[in-house]
């Protein structure tokens, strides 16, 4: 493919080879093994959909698959800036994106619990009588609400041997840590 995309390139037979040969690009699956290759020709022919599909795989892997798989000890500082970038922004678009779901599904499940005869009560100020939110649940709402909280921890520090446990000690650590994550 290297070749063939230089050869087409050198002597301008775009229609018949370099075309093609963009267009297998583009289909091809890219994979760890892969895609820095095609990133770089990518780079070297301008094929701006090629590399933002290689980004877009990039971007998706943890630090550790990451960094093996474009080695940033032999990237220059702009290019390890680049690619740890468009990971760092996919993972505050992600956070961004959970962060309610998150709470309410916390919420939520404290509610349903509650119908279940848990031994503890929902906070009024937040919860409407027919069990509903009266507005959307973040960490904030539930550390400066003592009721919010009170419900939270009877629900961590449930002991009781006919209800699943579903949250342990960390549940107030994680949600604070969430929340100054997302914290613009």
């Amino acid at each position: 493919m290297e070749d063939l995309l230089q050869l087409s390139d050198e002597y301008q037979v775009k229609q018949l080879i370099f075309d093609p040969c963009v267009k297998f690009l583009e289909d091809q699956t890219k994979t760890k093994e892969n895609v820095m290759k095609i990133v770089a020709l990518a780079n070297l022919y301008n094929l701006e959909k090629v590399h933002q599909s290689c980004i877009d795989l990039l971007k998706n892997m943890r630090f550790e698959s990451l960094s093996e798989t474009i080695h940033l000890q032999d990237l220059d500082k702009e290019q390890t800036q680049y690619y740890l970038t468009e990971r760092i922004e996919r993972l505050e678009t992600f956070f961004d994106d959970v962060y309610l779901q998150f709470f309410g599904v916390v919420m939520n499940l404290m509610l349903l619990l509650v119908g279940k005869s848990m031994p503890w009560s929902l906070c009024s100020t937040h919860v409407t009588s027919d069990y509903k939110f009266r507005q959307p649940v973040s960490y904030f709402q539930i550390r400066n609400c003592p009721d919010c909280r009170t419900a939270l921890s009877a629900m961590v520090e449930n002991t009781s041997p006919r209800f699943e446990k579903h949250f342990d000690s960390n549940l107030f650590s994680v949600m604070e840590d969430f929340s100054r994550l997302v914290d613009k």
